[in-house]
């Protein structure tokens, strides 16, 4: 599970719509594929769409107008680390991009940028564009490919605290549905104990290699950091191969219902750049890339395969953390957040693929301060839900959205 203490603080601005993936069209392949969930479509384009920003006025200046070369060329937003990005103080007009999760730069003078989360109220700006020259540095061109997902889920049972976790029997009862990660194409279970998840299902036990299981405890929960526990996950799904037939790689909480095929519809749309792309899924935070639901293209998570032994030696100080330690040491999703930003892995968005307590953004107007906060599952449709800690709360979210929304 992701803790809030991992985070950086959230970001002091007004707002909530994304404005990159609003400038999008999809190639044929995509037009052509469901779409149920909300969320942007993925697919960069160099025409205006529809924003429903009322009189705010949405232009992309300097569009190409060659017909031929937009069929020809499909391009997506791909963005580099937030390190390469303007804070909410600069100017971004330059680099296109912002360092807070959920903000796009806009033009709001020629020539000149500000990171904001929507587009701002005619009264305050009175015209917002996204031109070109700032759209140019963050797109990429990009390739689509049918969405077939390898899903994962790691369960620590040794949690380093007499508190009682439910994490084995929440994904018992899943796999006892054929839901969650076990309704994916193909699919692991890894942790620190021997174990199963049904009948001929055992889970992978994962040995403590480096010594680091149990190297820290979090502040908030007492239990034990679970990095080094996921590391010896993607250690051995890169062994056994498997989710090399897959075009994407999932890893999902096991406090999170999840309904796949939602997930399929939602990344039916998106194209991947040749450097891949991991998806950020929680607006208003420096990092926003949340363990509930993480989600990697093919390539991004051959790249976390191929550099996380030199990340965790040394690249990447996962033990201090980030600002020098200001916020603890690394769990493992912004570990392999950060060690995909060192390696050039892009940095894509998939804001409507959940609903979490754990992200502040997405709790209810009166309820951005409660962390206790759970979703209830059938007002809107998502792929994920989470925290559903407890076996009875699980499955009377997993009942009420498939009877809302369908699996």
């Amino acid at each position: 599970m992701t803790s809030a203490t991992e985070r950086m603080e959230l970001a002091e601005v007004g707002g909530e719509a994304s404005g990159s993936e609003q400038f999008l069209v999809q190639d044929a392949r995509a037009r052509r594929s469901p779409w149920r969930v909300a969320g942007g479509a993925g697919v960069a384009a160099l025409l205006l769409a529809g924003a429903g920003a009322g009189a705010v006025r949405l232009a992309l200046h300097g569009a190409a107008s060659d017909t031929d070369r937009l069929q020809s060329k499909v391009q997506t937003v791909a963005l580099p680390p937030r390190d390469k990005c303007a804070s909410t103080d600069d100017d971004c007009y330059s680099l296109g991009c912002c360092n807070v999760a959920g903000l796009n730069c806009f033009e709001t003078k020629p020539g000149k940028g500000k990171c904001l989360k929507n587009f701002a109220p005619p009264e305050r700006l009175p015209v917002v564009r996204q031109t070109q020259p700032i759209m140019d540095p963050i797109l990429k061109d990009a390739d689509w490919y049918g969405p077939s997902l390898y899903c994962f889920a790691v369960v620590m049972q040794d949690i380093g605290s007499t508190k009682k976790m439910y994490d084995l029997e929440l994904l018992q009862g899943a796999y006892g549905r054929k839901t969650s990660i076990f309704g994916c194409e193909n699919w692991g279970v890894f942790s620190d104990k021997e174990g199963e998840v049904g009948p001929g299902a055992p889970l992978v036990k994962l040995e403590d290699a480096d010594g680091d299981f149990h190297f820290a405890k979090r502040e908030e929960t007492g239990t034990w950091l679970n990095t080094g526990l996921h590391y010896q996950a993607w250690k051995a799904i890169g062994e056994a191969g498997v989710y090399k037939s897959a075009s994407w790689v999932v890893k999902v909480d096991p406090d999170a219902v999840f309904v796949p095929s939602r997930l399929v519809s939602y990344l039916s749309s998106k194209v991947v750049p040749a450097n891949g792309l991991y998806l950020e899924n929680c607006k208003g935070v420096k990092y926003g890339w949340f363990g509930s639901l993480e989600i990697f293209s093919a390539v991004a998570f051959e790249t976390l395969l191929g550099s996380m032994a030199a990340c965790k030696g040394g690249t990447v100080d996962w033990k201090t953390g980030v600002d020098g330690g200001k916020y603890g040491p690394m769990g493992e999703d912004l570990f392999a957040q950060v060690c995909l930003d060192t390696n050039g892995v892009s940095r894509g968005e998939a804001f409507g693929t959940k609903l979490d307590g754990t992200c502040e953004a997405d709790r209810p107007t009166a309820e951005k301060k409660n962390k206790k906060w759970k979703p209830t599952c059938d007002g809107e449709n998502f792929p994920a839900y989470h925290p559903l800690m407890k076996p009875e709360d699980y499955m009377a979210c997993l009942d009420a959205t498939t009877n809302a929304f369908g699996y």
